[in-house]
């Protein structure tokens, strides 16, 4: 029954979701905005992610243009991407065909995949290799051709240079080898096989790691910065949210059916099992001691998915999971498309209007724009792409940079152009030349977590 129904109800979305992009009144979220500008400026590396997003964003919108439409399809090109590998994840696990496309599709429907279908994000690009390079580790069981070596290397290797999260993958390969002892005599017997899959990895990220050395590892600062282990404070309750919402992102009755499905745990099972416990238990951890995004353990997903999938049996879970799931995704896609009033979707509310009034206000003459805020830097420029204006980041050379764009768009101290500034007259005291600086009306702005007042700075 259900594998009658579910590739009309996948194309029945698909249509929904992209009439809903058609119709909203949402824009890009900052970070997505912010993205879509790196592109423009082509690098081995920036200030808080590896490279590789960004590469694929300037190549799809040399082809496919720069419109939020576009922008916002870009997620299901690689979702169908990620849905594919899925399908061969699932084959080489030991399910035959007709099994194995079923649940590529049900694994479109997950809410986790209805939601950041939406999202343009580097977890797009870590998934797509992750699940290529658990496919290959799983080919490797049993076969130790050369090529699967090769193959496992390249593509964990374009998953780092999509996330650096990617390094829960060699957490996990040591999880395996450390408790495994049929794997265990596998790597052993294959040392130069996992020795080329390193060195591919090696050659891949060296770009990568060059341009951080540059940047005095710069993207790495950041990425301690995030854990925020300097600011400990135990919450049990946090810790029990984000456990809830995995549970809620794979769908509670695929994850109820699962986890007691009466199939005896195989050999496949396990590994998938190691392959995303540790990396739940490490971002559990964070989140109760300090705090975590529910996205920091996206690849757990994968596996867990797999997992589940494979043993779920019980046809009553299977119909309840595809009514929950489809449910979600209509509901949140209608949401989308009638832009429903929800703080869930403040943060992508207002910005083009936002935007327009701050070029309205300028009336066309001052050509610079100073913004302190990453976020709105990012929307601003995105809103306004086809205005003649430049945009500058506050920075004085010496102070801590905390974002990209004081790294390649920073205020000069020697400016003497007029220039509208959105954030703090103390953000530029740094200018040497004499200035007045004049506050202007503030247009609504919810989409951002502090509200920064807008000034007109003028230079005598």
């Amino acid at each position: 029954m259900i594998n009658k129904i579910l590739l009309p109800s996948f194309i029945v979305l698909l249509l929904l979701k992209i009439g809903a992009l058609n119709f909203t009144n949402f824009n890009l979220f900052g970070d997505e905005a912010q993205y879509w500008l790196w592109s423009k400026d082509i690098d081995f590396g920036y200030f808080s992610k590896p490279p590789l997003l960004s590469w694929i964003i300037r190549v799809y919108t040399e082809i496919l243009g720069s419109s939020f439409v576009s922008l916002k399809l870009l997620p299901s090109f690689v979702y169908l991407l990620i849905a594919w590998s899925i399908y061969n994840l699932l084959l080489n696990s030991g399910l035959n065909k007709k099994d194995s496309f079923t649940g590529c599709l049900i694994f479109l429907f997950i809410p986790a995949v209805s939601f950041s279908s939406f999202i343009i994000s580097t977890d797009l690009f870590l998934l797509l290799f992750w699940t290529l390079s658990l496919n290959e580790l799983i080919k490797i069981k049993s076969d130790q051709a050369l090529k699967n070596f090769i193959l496992l290397g390249i593509f964990l290797g374009l998953a780092f240079l999509s996330k650096y999260a990617a390094i829960y993958f060699v957490i996990c390969l040591f999880v395996l080898i450390l408790f495994d002892k049929r794997f265990r005599k596998i790597f052993f017997d294959n040392l130069l096989g996992f020795c080329l899959t390193f060195l591919c990895v090696f050659v891949i990220v060296l770009p990568n790691i060059i341009w951080n050395f540059n940047n005095d590892w710069i993207t790495l600062e950041h990425t301690s910065d995030n854990a925020n282990f300097g600011n400990i404070e135990i919450d049990l309750i946090r810790g029990l949210e984000f456990l809830l919402i995995q549970v809620l992102m794979l769908g509670p009755f695929m994850f109820l059916g699962g986890l007691f499905g009466f199939n005896k745990w195989s050999y496949i099972q396990k590994i998938f099992l190691i392959f995303s416990i540790p990396i739940i238990l490490i971002v559990l951890i964070e989140a109760i001691i300090v705090r975590a995004n529910a996205n920091w353990a996206a690849p757990a997903l994968i596996s867990l998915f797999a997992l589940l999938y494979i043993r779920i049996n019980n046809s009553f879970l299977k119909m309840a999971n595809y009514i929950f799931n489809f449910t979600f995704c209509f509901v949140l896609f209608v949401m989308i498309g009638t832009s429903y009033p929800s703080k869930i979707f403040d943060r992508v509310s207002g910005i083009n209007d936002y935007a327009l009034k701050i070029y309205s206000n300028s009336k066309g003459i001052i050509k610079n724009i100073v913004v302190s805020d990453r976020l709105l830097f990012s929307s601003l420029s995105f809103e306004l792409r086809d205005k003649d204006i430049n945009f500058y980041m506050p920075h004085k050379e010496g102070d801590e940079i905390t974002n990209h764009f004081k790294i390649v768009s920073p205020l000069n101290k020697n400016i003497n152009e007029n220039f509208t500034l959105i954030g703090s007259p103390s953000d530029i005291n740094y200018l040497e030349n004499e200035y007045k600086v004049l506050k202007i009306n503030s247009p609504d702005q919810k989409f951002t977590k502090r509200r920064l007042d807008i000034y007109e700075v003028v230079f005598e």
